[in-house]
């Protein structure tokens, strides 16, 4: 290769492909070389050879000759974690995660809540009882049927348990009680907002920094995790303001450690001063949560019965 006005950089990757990433001379000289060196090649090594050269067609018969410069650069795996699988990955279009459906579809929504009992109730246990990352209990297919049964039963509960307790303190004081539909429509909004609305504002803070979360992954994450305040608001309805207290802290502190460890993996893929300023923001709405829950729902105090004035002579 000491012509004048030729010369060849030749690379031979991983996979023993030979690829000439330029090239300038005649078309005749360019195939004597090729043909010399695919002979010495075959020879020695035994391999494939792809020779690429710019500017002129390859006298090589593989199929992966195409006459430009190629990197041939196989895309590396996407780490795992939020960003494995799921609706939301950037790398497949949704009309591949959605069956060609329209998003304004109900048919598009439809795979999202394609569950069975079974499985919602392990990922319940799940959530309350962590034995195993919870993205692995999900084995990459996250649903929305379970968030959304289990946000509507918390609000359903919150309301019931906060009624009976205010009706039995209404008939101990001896006063007619009236449902008071505040408390479902605060619950409401509570509950939901922090299950959906919540779960939106981190995926977008993470994806922002490079974090690449998938979407039903957190929802799924923040759905499961109000599971642990079912039992704690039906044991709530005990008369002792000190064990509410203490249920409270138990199921902040258990779904506040559920939240925190399965999405550690996908907020340490930003920066150390980023990743620790979501996860604060993740503790503070957890901690807000619990206690607008306390003093809203399980502050309440049980009245004495009302004793009849006694008689004077």
């Amino acid at each position: 290769m000491a012509n004048k006005g030729a010369y060849a950089a030749i690379e031979i990757d991983d996979d023993d492909e030979l690829q000439f990433q330029k090239w300038k001379g005649p078309q005749e000289h360019l195939r004597q070389q090729n043909a010399a060196l695919r002979s010495i090649l075959l020879t020695t090594r035994q391999a494939p050879i792809h020779i690429i050269a710019k500017g002129f067609a390859s006298s090589s018969n593989s199929p992966n000759a195409t006459g430009n410069i190629s990197s041939n650069s196989t895309p590396q795996p996407r780490p795992t974690g939020f960003g494995g699988t799921g609706a939301f990955d950037p790398h497949r279009s949704i009309q591949e995660q959605a069956g060609a459906r329209p998003i304004w579809s109900v048919e598009y929504y439809a795979k999202f809540f394609d569950v069975d009992t079974a499985q919602v109730m392990e990922r319940c246990f799940a959530s309350v009882i962590p034995k195993e990352n919870f993205l692995d209990v999900m084995q990459g297919s996250p649903d929305l049927y379970g968030p959304f049964w289990i946000a509507t039963t918390v609000v359903f509960v919150l309301f019931v348990i906060s009624s009976i307790v205010e009706s039995i303190n209404a008939y101990t004081a001896g006063t007619p009680y009236k449902y008071d539909f505040t408390a479902l429509t605060f619950a409401f909004g509570t509950i939901y907002s922090y299950a959906f609305l919540v779960p939106t504002v981190i995926w977008g803070a993470t994806k922002y920094f490079g974090c690449q979360p998938d979407l039903l992954d957190m929802l799924a994450l923040y759905g499961y995790g109000l599971t642990i305040w079912i039992p704690v608001a039906v044991l709530c309805v005990l008369p002792f303001d000190l064990l509410r207290w203490g249920l409270v802290i138990v199921g902040a502190t258990a779904s506040g450690l559920f939240l925190v460890r399965n999405m550690y993996p996908v907020l340490s893929r930003a920066e150390a001063q980023t990743s620790k300023s979501i996860l604060i923001l993740v503790v503070a709405l957890h901690g807000l949560l619990a206690l607008m829950l306390k003093y809203k729902f399980f502050a309440y105090t049980v009245s004495a019965p009302s004793q009849p004035p006694t008689p004077t002579r």
